[in-house]
């Protein structure tokens, strides 16, 4: 009564993800030891780096091509947040540089939230932001941070006017002043303490942060007032900027603690996030996911990132291969996946929105649900032409995958828990090697079946094989009166037969009579190399008979033709 797998295995093997169409990136490679989040933070990753172009993303608006700063600051954020200052986040502050002065000053109006980003970006870069490309990044910000009440510590933009109006205005908001926070903070300047001050200002009573400050700049109440509450984008970078700020205050810390618990109330039951207006989207429910794992939120960050999940761009070939190219790369909302396949690839006007989105959301995708080394597990010798199942496991729930025998393919989802997900295919005719390969997003795996010719055609059947019948010393039987036993088929041909369970002794029975009882039966089949579990539902004189105690038993196997093979063990209720 041995055991044998049967089953042939390989560990998902190193691949190579092409993405994106602007610059060929480095392939990545899938290996051993990756988690489904590794999965989808490598594939989203590359398909960010081949969006740079000699370190920028370059926009385009209305036939309009443009360097656009923020957004190549917030690619290096994100891929510094999931890998640590790899080379891409190097490149883009190099680049940036030479043009800072392109990011904020648009004389007569110098933007102080921009200056302070990309003093963030040169600090993340290991650069000086005191000399970056030439400029004194720290003293920009500095000279606009107001030193008296009742704005002290409020960060200022310079020379702007209303576009309608004429009229001197200053749209600087929070998430700027949480730039400047954090970095005046990471450059350990005098004026830091003031600028996180303010910032804390604009916490309301519920945790949140306000979007806007006040307008009235002579106003004595400049934070947020009791009855305000504040958005989710908002505190969400408020959150990350003051949790990345070195040696930032006990007091500041506690803040962003608060706010993310405000975020964590503010998360759909299918963890996703809404901006208000803008409705549920992926830039929110990214920062807020972000936001709630650095904060030690790890269930909702875990909830967030299986939402997003449905908006990654996962066209696995052969099973898809509309959008392979855009592999990885995060979508704003479902429809705009559902364009880009419509346009068979990611239209101009679309372009940002998917690049916006993959950058705020990759650091989230590190927390969806964890799933291991993926595997494909096929039996090792089957006949041809016959049907045959291969197990893929290691996925994380909901983590998408292609299984595929030479043009046959089927998509298939994981459902995590360590569960395998099976998938059914018929050999091909022919007694050939075969190999099934299961691909995810960051590599794939391969399994092997050996098909043997089918046995040519003879008058006499095949001698019948009933199998190995494979028991615990004492089966235990659930409430449902029920019980599980195993058949392996160690043979080139299926097992069939019958399982007839009997009391190895005469019992006595309600009736006060003594005699052997039939305690269940059932008939199987099993495939050759692979080992199956057959359920077993007691007879009512059975179900009379067996209490607590345990009672010796004996199970014979049968097939006609084939000698009974009589197997004893013991039954007891659980």
């Amino acid at each position: 009564m041995k055991l044998i797998s049967g089953l042939a295995a390989v560990t998902l093997a190193a691949a190579t993800l092409t993405a994106g169409t602007l610059v060929a990136a480095a392939p990545s490679t899938a290996a051993a030891g990756q988690s489904a989040g590794d999965r989808a933070v490598s594939a989203g990753a590359t398909w960010l780096r081949s969006q740079i172009t000699n370190g920028i993303v370059v926009g385009e608006f209305d036939g309009y091509v443009y360097d656009d700063f923020g957004l190549s600051a917030d690619v290096a954020f994100a891929l510094d947040a999931v890998g640590g200052q790899d080379a891409t986040v190097v490149a883009i502050a190099d680049a940036v540089a030479p043009k800072v002065t392109q990011w904020y000053d648009f004389a007569p109006t110098v933007y102080t939230g921009s200056a302070a980003k990309a003093i963030a970006l040169a600090q993340v870069a290991g650069s000086d932001a005191t000399n970056f490309g030439g400029t004194d990044l720290q003293s920009v910000v500095e000279g606009n941070v107001a030193t008296t009440p009742p704005i002290e510590g409020r960060v200022q933009n310079v020379g702007e006017t209303d576009y309608t109006t004429g009229d001197p205005t200053d749209s600087l908001n929070v998430i700027s002043q949480s730039w400047a926070a954090r970095a005046l903070g990471g450059q350990g300047s005098d004026l830091a303490d003031e600028v996180m001050a303010f910032l804390l200002e604009q916490q309301c009573d519920d945790g949140s942060f306000r979007a806007d400050l006040t307008k009235d700049k002579a106003a004595p109440e400049q934070g947020c007032a009791a009855d305000k509450v504040g958005e989710v984008d908002t505190t969400a970078l408020a959150v990350l900027n003051i949790l990345e700020t070195p040696d930032a205050s006990l007091a500041a810390k506690g803040a962003a603690f608060f706010a993310a618990s405000w975020l964590r109330k503010q998360q759909a039951s299918d963890g996703s996030f809404s901006a208000g207006a803008l409705g549920t989207n992926a830039n929110t429910t990214g920062l807020a996911g972000w936001a709630l794992a650095e904060a030690g939120h790890d269930g909702a960050a875990t909830k967030a990132a299986g939402w997003l999940r449905g908006l990654q761009v996962a066209d696995l070939a052969p099973c898809a291969t509309t959008l392979s190219a855009h592999n990885g790369a995060i979508a704003y909302k479902a429809a705009d996946i559902a364009a880009a396949r419509a346009a068979g690839t990611i239209p101009v006007a679309l372009q940002d929105g998917f690049r916006r989105a993959s950058a705020q959301a990759l650091p989230a995708m590190a927390h969806v649900p964890a799933g291991t080394d993926v595997v494909v597990s096929a039996p090792a010798i089957a006949v041809e032409k016959s049907a045959v199942t291969v197990d893929v496991s290691g996925l994380g729930a909901g983590e998408p995958a292609c299984v595929s025998l030479g043009g046959r393919a089927t998509a298939v989802t994981g459902t995590g828990t360590g569960s395998t997900v099976p998938v059914a295919f018929t050999l091909p005719a022919g007694a050939l090697a075969h190999t099934f390969r299961v691909t995810t997003l960051n590599g794939s795996a391969t399994a092997s079946t050996t098909a043997t010719a089918a046995a040519a055609s003879t008058p006499f059947p095949a001698t019948p094989v009933v199998g190995d019948l494979a028991v615990a010393k004492v089966e235990k039987v659930g409430r449902n009166n029920r019980f599980k036993v195993s058949v392996t088929c160690d043979a080139a041909q299926a097992c069939t037969g019958k399982i007839k369970v009997r009391t190895a002794a005469k019992v006595e029975r309600a009736n006060g009579k003594r005699s052997r009882l039939v305690v269940a039966k059932s008939a199987y089949e099993v495939e050759p190399g692979r080992t199956s579990r057959v359920t077993l539902k007691l007879t009512k004189p059975a179900r009379a008979v067996l209490g607590a105690k345990r009672m010796r038993v004996v199970a014979t196997q049968t097939a006609r033709g084939a000698e009974p093979v009589a197997t004893k063990f013991w039954l007891r209720r659980k």
